[in-house]
């Protein structure tokens, strides 16, 4: 009699815990998506009892896995098919090498009009965008930095320095001729002088106020720390 309560009591325990019970406070959306969406318990059960239950739980993974990333690569080859891609990049280098000083221009004035529009956006001194500040940037930088370095590093250095030949010795002079012929004649004047023709005041002014950044504001000694 013993046995039989027993065997009963241990078949309703196993109904109860494999069967779901309906609650009052389950929504009908939470109620569907349980009946819809096994629980833990249940893959569990399911992997315990078949073996290819594991084998077809990672197959579905992978099979997910595989058409998400398919899905993206057709998203990315819509957007930008790998051909055109490379036609570009193709065409970038080709205009660099055919029109290296237009090139430089182009570059070195668009870096400095996104560079000084992020400085003057996280100065807290700044009120109001200043178009004639960035103006002359991007005139400077474009003029000095993307055209005139072109010239001086890629033609009139190798012509200065083609008797050096110890590649050491020619770093040395080109960083000293550079750091004390070059930037206190042709690459720190031009930046006033910009800024004179933008707003507006004599050149005069701007060359001497070059001079007094250099002898009392140490302007040099700051470009050769940096």
């Amino acid at each position: 009699m013993n046995l039989r309560i027993n065997s009963i009591a241990a078949a309703l325990l196993l109904v109860c815990s494999s069967t779901r019970s309906a609650s009052a406070f389950v929504t009908p959306n939470q109620l569907h998506a349980q009946r819809s969406s096994p629980s833990a318990q249940d893959i569990h059960t399911a992997t315990s009892t078949s073996p290819f239950s594991v084998i077809s739980i990672n197959k579905l993974g992978r099979n997910r896995s595989h058409t998400n990333s398919c899905k993206a690569t057709e998203l990315g080859a819509a957007l930008l098919p790998p051909g055109k891609l490379a036609a570009i990049g193709i065409s970038v280098a080709k205009f660099y090498k055919a029109s290296p000083l237009v090139a430089g221009f182009l570059t070195a004035s668009t870096k400095a009009c996104v560079a000084d529009s992020m400085a003057q956006y996280r100065d807290v001194c700044t009120t109001k965008f200043d178009f004639k500040r960035n103006l002359a940037m991007v005139l400077y930088s474009g003029t000095v930095l993307g055209t005139f370095c072109a010239i001086m590093y890629n033609q009139i250095f190798p012509v200065i320095f083609a008797g050096e030949t110890n590649p050491v010795v020619l770093a040395v002079k080109m960083t000293l001729f550079d750091g004390f012929i070059n930037a206190p004649l042709i690459w720190l004047p031009p930046a006033y002088i910009a800024q004179a023709l933008i707003y507006k005041y004599p050149k005069r002014e701007a060359i001497q106020k070059y001079v007094t950044d250099v002898k009392e504001n140490g302007l040099l000694k700051k470009y050769w720390s940096l």
